[in-house]
């Protein structure tokens, strides 16, 4: 019997690290999910370490996909996220089936364990969700939901394999899988328009139920399965100090080591077998093509039993042929005879049971060739089911579209139906809006009319009185004709029409003297420039003779420099030759060269001044260059030169290494005297250029101020005298103009006049009247105006 649930007050801790990265039957990263909702009741038999049952069977997809396994030609799903569902017809049951009634869902399968760590209450009762269920493992998972939140808080929990993911890692992939075709089962319901559809609708609400019930369940089952993995392991450590400790007792305890061993494997062998009819149930009741994976799953749990059954059945009769061979213990008396005696029945009966099983176990797998030949079949319908799916899409894709292309056209016809209602009220209100403007210009036709009728007779007077003042301004314009002033006005207009050609061919005379004088400058200008700029080229190489010059004085004064180490030397050698010759030999010899050194420095200090003559004279051509001709000034002296170098290096009584030395200051000499003349020759060239260039512009001024005198003076009086001519026949056209204006304003105003009587007479309009007298006004305030000018 198994113990009833009591509450157990405290929970086991241990520090070991349960989050290893493998499956509980090697499912791999897939296989997390499958284990995180096929909860187990009791595993006393996976805390220990029995050795490897069986090598990893291959990782399952999880059953909650639309995709297929690898090896009957669907596309694998280990390194992608799943395909999203087709069909309602297609997939699993979701977590709205569970509360709906779809399906059938097993109770608990407790199995009685005899080994002490199941008679603690709160590892043992504390979740009794069944070994394997042939529901699916959706539905197992969404109506286990508040089980496992109960055992959570109970403290009580299963054992599980220590190849287990993480809680969070699982929850987390589950989370990801279940997002992923959420998301493309948005996209699918978004490519569909006609969102009329009760099934499209049906499909939404469950999707929307789909996410309050993961959004309201998914934490608090995180909790539970937390609690559930802590409570393993800390069941399997305890149970692993037990069997540590009854292994240091010795041979004193090895018989019921032995007996508890072989309940132990009785146990493991019954639950194992429960587990096979629960996996043949489960075999047999999936009928619906996506429940593939759940039959291989089912397939591959199986042979591993059976593997760990065969191991199990070996280590017995292990321990059975060691326990025969051992001699009797007389002095132990922890096991009796009629203990070994029900030992011995309970080890026949689960021989019998195992055969019965193994029988059993060849007939599931009968039962599962002939399954498996079914599933190919329906494998196949499958994919005619798929092909016919993809064909009908296609389809409604097609009528989709010529839905759309049509509705796209009703709604173009209904745009140009409202866009004509719309025209058709617009032409309404403006016919309407025309009528009223007819109307209103009929009444205004009818009193134009009336009013023409009035204006005619005025018309008729004022016509009558036209023509009296059109023979009264011919009169006049035929005294004006006759008058002399007038004949003197067109005769005016003549001459100054002719004076002003003149003028006009004087002006092109002076413009085109004016461009060939300013042609002629800007070559001479352009020429001088050209002058001027070779000239500044020339100046730059005298600048940098001068530089070659300014190095050599330099090294001439460390010539100088040695000269004078020299002489210092020379003293000390005449010091030591003191006693050797006679003082005033010496004193000769020092003299003559002190005389020598005092001629080169005199030398060398007139190479100096030249030298500084020079840097002058080229600024001064550099500064007159820049202000554009001016002469400079000064002369290079060089005759003096070879004199004075001539009569310095006449020596008497000197040694000869200092013979030798001036020697050598007189070549360094000849060369810098030529080396000067070279630059005064060439100093003397620029200077002539430059005068040349001086002159040449000095001329072109001159000949420029002349032209310039020359059509001054000569047009100077002509054209006072053209002024003066032109001004007096415009005082005289001024004057008559003002005549005439006066004039005409007169006759303009007695023209108003005789307008004003005609309008009293007939009794025009006061408002006619008021503008004829304004304008009258007007003509009279610019007459007052002209005659004050």
């Amino acid at each position: 019997m198994v113990p009833p649930p009591v509450d157990h007050p405290s929970v086991l801790h241990n520090p070991t690290d349960y989050t290893i990265p493998q499956s509980r039957y090697g499912l791999g990263d897939y296989g997390s999910a499958f284990n995180a909702v096929q909860p187990r009741a009791s595993s006393a038999y996976e805390q220990y370490d029995l050795g490897q049952a069986s090598a990893p069977a291959p990782a399952p997809a999880p059953r909650g996909g639309s995709a297929g396994p690898g090896r009957y030609g669907y596309p694998s799903t280990s390194g992608r996220r799943t395909l999203t569902r087709q069909h309602r017809s297609m997939d699993t049951m979701g977590p709205l089936e569970t509360d709906m009634g779809v399906g059938s869902h097993d109770g608990p399968l407790a199995i009685a364990t005899n080994f002490p760590l199941h008679q603690t209450p709160g590892l043992h009762g504390a979740y009794r969700a069944p070994l394997s269920n042939p529901t699916s493992t959706s539905q197992n998972f969404w109506s286990n939901v508040g089980r496992m939140a109960h055992y959570s808080e109970a403290g009580g929990s299963a054992s599980r394999l220590p190849g287990t993911l993480s809680l969070s890692a699982e929850y987390e992939q589950l989370k990801a899988d279940y997002q992923a075709s959420v998301e493309k089962l948005n996209q699918t319901m978004n490519s569909i328009k006609t969102f009329w559809s009760p099934e499209l609708k049906r499909e939404r609400q469950m999707r929307r139920e789909v996410e309050r019930l993961l959004q309201t369940a998914g934490p608090s089952s995180g909790v539970a399965q937390d609690a559930h993995l802590r409570m393993e392991i800390a069941a399997r450590d305890e149970k692993i100090r037990q069997l540590n400790a009854m292994l240091d007792e010795g041979m004193s305890g090895g018989s019921g080591l032995a007996d508890m061993r072989v309940r132990e494997l009785e146990d493991m062998v019954a639950q194992l077998q429960e587990m096979l009819k629960n996996s043949e149930q489960q075999m047999l009741g999936q009928v619906e093509p996506s429940g593939r994976f759940a039959l291989e799953n089912a397939l591959r749990i199986a042979d591993d039993r059976q593997a760990r059954i065969n191991e199990l059945q070996e280590e017995l009769s292990r321990l059975r042929i060691a326990r025969a061979g051992q001699p009797r213990d007389f002095t132990d008396k922890s096991v009796t005879s009629h203990e070994m005696v029900t030992l011995r029945m309970k080890m026949e009966r689960s021989e019998v049971e195992l055969s019965e099983r193994k029988a059993e176990l060849a007939q599931c797998q009968a039962r599962m060739r002939t399954a498996e030949e079914q599933a190919a079949d329906l494998r196949q319908h499958v994919q005619l089911l798929k092909e016919q799916i993809t064909n009908r899409e296609q389809q409604h894709t097609l009528l989709q579209g010529d839905v759309d292309a049509l509705r796209q056209k009703l709604e173009g016809k209904n745009q140009q139906m409202e866009q004509r209602d719309q025209r058709i009220e617009r032409l309404e209100k403006d016919l309407a809006s025309a009528k009223g403007e007819v109307s209103e210009k009929n009444e205004q036709i009818q009193q134009l009319d009336h009013r023409i009728s009035q204006m005619m007779g005025r018309i008729d007077g004022l016509e009558t009185s036209l023509r009296d003042k059109e023979a009264e301004l011919d009169k006049a314009k035929i005294r004006l004709l006759s008058h002399p002033d007038v004949i003197k006005e067109k005769e005016m207009r003549e001459k100054i029409e002719s004076m002003t050609l003149e003028k006009q061919r004087l002006q092109d005379h002076i413009d085109h003297l004016r461009r060939n004088s300013e042609k002629e400058r800007l070559e001479q200008q352009e020429s001088y420039q050209a002058e001027l700029r070779q000239l500044k080229c020339n100046v730059e190489n005298l600048q940098k003779e001068l530089a070659d010059r300014d190095v050599l004085l330099e090294s001439q004064n460390e010539k100088i420099g040695d000269m004078d180490r020299e002489l210092a030397s020379s003293r000390q050698r005449l010091q030591a030759v003191m006693t050797d010759k006679g003082e005033d030999e010496l004193r000769r010899e020092v003299e003559s060269a002190r005389g020598e050194v005092e001629k080169l420095l005199k030398m060398v200090r007139q190479l100096e001044k030249e030298n500084t003559q020079l840097s002058s004279q080229c600024k001064q051509l550099q500064n007159a260059i820049d202000r554009g001709g001016t002469e400079s000034s000064g002369t290079l002296t060089k005759g003096e030169l070879p004199g004075v170098v001539s009569g310095s290096l006449l020596s008497g009584g000197m040694s000869a290494q200092a013979k030798k030395r001036i020697e050598e200051l007189e070549e360094a000499l000849r060369e810098s005297v030529s080396i000067t003349a070279e630059r005064e020759v060439h100093l003397s060239q620029q200077k002539h250029l430059l005068h040349q260039v001086n002159q040449q512009l000095a001329d072109a001024r001159r000949e420029n101020t002349e032209l310039r005198k020359r059509v001054a003076e000569g047009g100077a009086g002509e054209r006072e005298q053209l002024l003066r001519a032109v001004e007096a026949e415009r005082r005289q056209h001024i004057e008559q103009l003002l005549q005439l204006k006066q004039e005409a304003l007169l006759a303009a105003i007695a023209e108003k006049d005789a307008h004003l009587a005609l309008l009293e007479k007939s009794r025009a309009p006061r408002e006619e009247i008021e503008t004829v007298r304004r304008h009258r006004e007007a003509l009279m305030r610019k007459l007052k105006q002209e005659n004050e000018r």
